[in-house]
């Protein structure tokens, strides 16, 4: 027996089959390491991105769509399933729901800063996928320049609006059940177990955005163009074309019509071509000549596709699909938002074209044109060019502004809704000028936020703190509201400390302030001010005969930190002891914050590491390939 085994791997060494497979393997797992770098690179400048211009306020939308209409039927216990598939505008985002009531259940705090950390998450892992499927049709040699394109083009933050803000988790859904979808119910055999999860992919892209729909309408055209050209003239191709396009009609059916939004459609042939221009254009310039450039390799791919036919189960039905439908996604922008087509929210969209007009130009390159092919390679270096300087140039002159914009402005909305929070005082948010509070109108954002359930969930970064149902002082001077040394800034809320009048820090003493809690066990921040680590000086929780130390960091001086604790369900105390005749401290009422709002905060300060993680893979990769070559 050992004889036929040595002489089996001695044939199977000669014939290669043993090579093979380690060069199979070997291939297989540089792909992975390639995708994993390239994730990690990417998800790093996502997190850059919201680590310093991100905020946890809700805006606009969100306090509509998310609090009033989602989170206080679910915390009152009345929220139905029909309501998750309600429309909001055009759209029914069933599945941006259902991620925010998960994100909700866990956290137990309303976070917008987790939801864009989850949202970058969704946008990469969707940018994957469309990578590694265009290089399965293009050929496994092109997965290298598509990843390396990809983080140019999807590295620079031109849709800043999707990554700041939590609520726009239907762009990337759109994104990651489109592609899905149009991979199943292209390289599927129609009605297959396969196609049918193609099928429930689809579904669910409209369920994420209205836009999703055109996922049925690219599978039934390119299934239809396979049934009239015989590559598969079979009954069941005829059944499933015709099951796509009911689907498709009445996906079109239940989308709503907005009639506040018809200002926003093109009402003229002049803006409809001035629109297609832009976006066509984009990010070359807005003119017939620069749409014509930017597209040009999918109007060729498009062309070279329907005249090869290739067979019915070959990947470039798929890239066929993949092109129109986001054909039909830009077009769709193009008719509904003719006057704000280039926003920030759309560019993501807009990006796809140009990752799909790049991987037809790879296609090409790969597939045809053998005679020109110097030509080819030349003409293919001249459009990467220029599409990424004119990108480039694009984010130079716009995105600064844009982006510190908005960071500036969300700054301003959360004062002024925590203002209101800890006072009560409307005035806080009326007469505001524009965006200086996160909603439409200041009424109405106080209505919602009085909502039954709202409040005990609102981010920590504007939540009203928990107030004391009894305070103790021993002595009953030691500790005075408001005392803390002149120059810390002010709170409007209450605030208690040991630098008291007449006696300034000399004042020595106790206070223990009683707290209901009704919930679970929670996370608290306490914001402290003078100098809790000084000796002689201490913050404890107190709750059922135990005693836990808060930590901070540093002394906060005459300013306000944080120190944090934790506690479990029941009431429970916070002591401040001040026995120091030098020193002094104080503290205001503790807020509540999420299970995972450490864990958001330590994830997007580590956004260096999932970079410099990235990088190191990509050098890695390249060094092990430098030493393959070597060998051979």
């Amino acid at each position: 027996m050992q004889k036929v085994i040595k002489g089996l791997d001695e044939a199977s060494s000669k014939s290669g089959i043993g090579t093979w497979k380690e060069d199979y393997l070997s291939n297989n797992i540089r792909s992975v390491l390639l995708c994993a770098s390239f994730a990690f690179i990417l998800f790093g400048l996502k997190l850059w991105l919201i680590s310093y211009n991100g905020n946890a306020i809700p805006f606009w939308d969100q306090w509509d769509a998310e609090a009033n209409n989602l989170y206080r039927p679910y915390l009152n216990h009345t929220l139905s399933f029909h309501q998750m598939f309600d429309s909001h505008n055009e759209h029914r985002i069933f599945t941006t729901r259902l991620l925010a009531l998960i994100l909700l259940q866990i956290n137990h705090i309303w976070n917008p800063l987790l939801q864009m950390i989850v949202n970058a998450a969704l946008h990469v892992v969707a940018i994957l996928l469309i990578v590694w499927l265009v290089a399965r049709v293009i050929g496994q040699n092109s997965l290298v320049p598509l990843l390396a394109f990809s983080l140019v083009l999807f590295g620079i933050p031109y849709g800043w609006e999707n990554t700041l803000a939590g609520f726009q988790s239907q762009f990337y859904f759109v994104l990651l059940f489109s592609f899905a979808a149009l991979w199943m119910l292209l390289s599927q055999e129609p009605l297959s177990i396969g196609w049918w999860l193609g099928v429930l992919s689809a579904v669910l892209a409209y369920l994420s955005l209205a836009s999703g729909v055109f996922v049925l309408a690219s599978a039934t055209l390119v299934s239809t163009i396979v049934f009239f050209s015989n590559l598969r003239r079979t009954p069941k191709q005829l059944l499933a074309t015709v099951i796509l396009c009911i689907l498709f009609i009445a996906g079109v059916k239940l989308t709503p019509t907005i009639a506040g939004h018809a200002s926003l459609k093109a009402s003229s042939f002049d803006q409809f071509y001035q629109a297609i221009t832009i976006v066509f254009g984009w990010p070359v310039s807005s003119n017939l000549i620069a749409a014509v450039v930017c597209n040009l390799p999918v109007l060729i791919c498009i062309l070279m596709i329907l005249r090869k036919r290739p067979p019915a189960n070959d990947g470039r039905w798929f890239f066929l699909g993949f092109i129109i439908w986001i054909l039909f996604q830009t077009l769709s922008i193009v008719v509904s938002r003719a006057s704000i087509a280039l926003s920030s929210r759309y560019r993501d969209l807009f990006a796809i074209l140009i990752f799909a007009n790049f991987g037809c130009l790879l296609y090409l390159l790969n597939n045809n044109f053998s005679k020109w092919k110097k030509w080819m390679i030349v003409g293919a270096a001249v459009w990467i060019a220029i599409i990424l300087t004119s990108l480039c140039r694009y984010s130079w002159y716009h995105l600064p502004q844009e982006i510190v914009g908005k960071r500036e402005i969300s700054k301003i909305e959360a004062i002024n809704t925590k203002n209101y929070l800890a006072s009560g005082d409307i005035s806080y948010l009326k007469d505001k000028p524009y965006l200086s509070i996160p909603y439409r109108d200041a009424e109405g954002l106080s209505n919602i936020i009085e909502q039954p359930g709202i409040r005990k969930i609102l981010p920590a970064n504007i939540s009203a703190p928990l107030r004391p149902f009894s305070v103790e002082t021993k002595p009953v001077d030691a500790f005075v509201a408001g005392g803390y040394y002149f120059t810390t800034p002010a709170r409007l809320d209450t605030a208690w400390g040991s630098y008291v009048p007449v006696q300034g820090d000399n004042a020595l003493g106790e206070m223990t302030l009683h707290f209901k809690n009704e919930g679970g066990s929670k996370r608290i921040a306490i914001p402290v001010a003078g100098y809790p680590l000084n000796d002689g000086m201490s913050i404890d929780i107190t709750q059922n005969g135990v005693v836990k130390h808060v930590s901070i960091e540093d002394n906060p001086k005459e300013t306000w930190g944080t120190a944090y604790g934790k506690v479990n369900s029941g009431d429970f105390s916070i002591i401040l002891k001040d026995s120091s005749r030098s020193k002094w401290i104080a503290m205001a009422g503790p807020i509540v914050e999420g299970r995972l709002d450490n864990l958001t905060d330590y994830i997007l300060l580590r956004y260096p590491f999932f970079i410099l993680l990235g990088i190191l893979g990509l050098l890695f990769i390249m060094v092990q390939t430098g030493l393959t070559r070597n060998d051979l």
